[in-house]
């Protein structure tokens, strides 16, 4: 581990943070990176909300919380503009801007006070505000966008998108002292967008050892899953970018041709798709081989990865998917789509990778599906390849890199600007 030539005061700021659970890998990434900095000899304050996607967490707000040596400030969020756009039907059960006057005050009063700022995720009032007051009180900022800006994304409610990254986004994007990427795709979106500011690749990093390798014969007996069972696996958020529908239409192609073979959709139900795809499993007589158990946690969480035979992630647009990582380091091989941004996999001989369509994925289940001995030793070789190159020990000092370079860079302008 890279210990600091200093310790750093960081300033976090996010939509939200653990136990958000419900809104994904960002959530499990972010706190990680914090808690190892703690480690590494860092201070690391978070200011976040209480939000958990569409539900709001129980956790003390407008105080410091501290959480495995990292200082937590959840702050209460207002929805002004999200009430007023659903009463015209324009908001989501999802679209939350998160306005905080609470963390509006909190950051005014203590922005000036660190040595750095590291916004995660666009599109959110906590990080424009952030980036916004970083930039007034120039406090150096990196900034992290995990994937949102992908093109494929960016196309999901475009308008908004649109005219939020002209008005507000992009003055922040050109502020940037370093863009965090997590893939070469992400840096490529930073271009496409015009921000020209240096850039570092910090891939996600996973705990293997928090996984397990097999699990309790009997633990989703209550399912209708038996030991012979071939179990295919989604997990992430129930949302179209995602893919659950199109792997729905996949396994259904794939039950005509493998009798033992069931699905598990399990991740909360951001758009209100599980009723529908329940409804199509009626229709298609899979009730019985569909599961949608929702979010699963813990233990229950790694036996189901380590008993699923396949996990499948069809998604539009990735950032680093943690869900893949935690499959790999469950020894469960993956079948990702070119979304993913993990060509890594297929090098290693992890999985597969395969365009993002229903027939493409159908057959490349049947195919690994047919050899099974091979499909154990993708998941061997998946675990092998976690261990090696994607830890979060590694990202942390990827970091701390970046930001010792970040502040290097600043200072070296700050003198330059000094003796002009």
């Amino acid at each position: 581990m890279v210990r600091p030539v200093r310790p750093l005061e960081i300033l976090y700021v996010t939509l939200g943070y653990k136990p958000a659970y419900r809104v994904g890998g960002p959530i499990t990434s972010v706190a990680a990176v914090a808690e190892g900095l703690v480690q590494a000899g860092h201070r690391v304050t978070v200011y976040t909300t209480n939000s958990n996607l569409d539900d709001v967490l129980d956790v003390p707000t407008n105080r410091p919380t501290v959480i495995r040596g990292v200082e937590v400030h959840y702050f209460t969020f207002e929805e002004p503009i999200r009430r007023r756009l659903q009463s015209i039907g324009l908001a989501g059960n999802s679209s939350r801007y998160l306005y905080s006057p609470a963390m509006k005050r909190a950051l005014r009063e203590s922005i000036a006070g660190f040595d750095l700022v590291h916004t995660h995720l666009p599109f959110v009032y906590p990080t424009w505000l952030a980036g916004r007051l970083a930039r007034s009180w120039n406090v150096p900022l990196f900034y992290h966008q995990r994937g949102v800006f992908d093109r494929s994304r960016l196309n999901y409610r475009s308008v908004k998108k649109r005219i939020y990254l002209e008005l507000m986004e992009k003055p922040v994007l050109r502020s940037a002292n370093t863009l965090f990427a997590l893939t070469s795709q992400e840096v490529e979106s930073y271009r496409m967008l015009g921000a020209t500011a240096p850039h570092v690749i910090v891939p996600n990093g996973i705990d293997a050892d928090e996984y397990v390798r097999s699990a309790t014969a009997s633990r989703f007996a209550e399912w209708g899953i038996s030991s012979t069972d071939l179990v295919v696996l989604f997990m992430g958020r129930l949302h179209p970018t995602k893919g659950p529908e199109r792997l729905f239409n996949a396994f259904a192609e794939l039950a005509q041709r493998v009798p033992r073979s069931k699905l598990v959709l399990a991740g909360p139900d951001e758009h209100a798709m599980a009723e529908t795809l329940r409804a199509k499993a009626a229709a298609l007589n899979l009730t019985q081989r569909v599961i949608i158990p929702g979010m699963v946690h813990g233990r229950m969480k790694c036996d189901l990865l380590a008993r699923s035979d396949l996990f499948v992630l069809p998604s539009d647009a990735e950032g680093f998917s943690i869900a893949v990582l935690e499959a790999m380091a469950s020894e469960t091989a993956v079948l990702i789509s070119p979304g993913c941004h993990f060509d890594a996999v297929q090098k290693a001989g992890a999985g597969r990778i395969v365009p993002n369509r229903s027939d493409e994925i159908a057959q490349a289940m049947f195919e690994m599906f047919a050899d099974l001995p091979a499909l154990r030793q993708m998941g061997r070789n998946a675990r092998s390849l976690v261990l090696r190159d994607f830890t979060w020990a590694s990202a942390v000092d990827a970091t701390i890199a970046a930001y010792q370079a970040g502040l290097e860079r600043q200072q070296r302008s700050v003198s330059l600007s000094s003796s002009n």
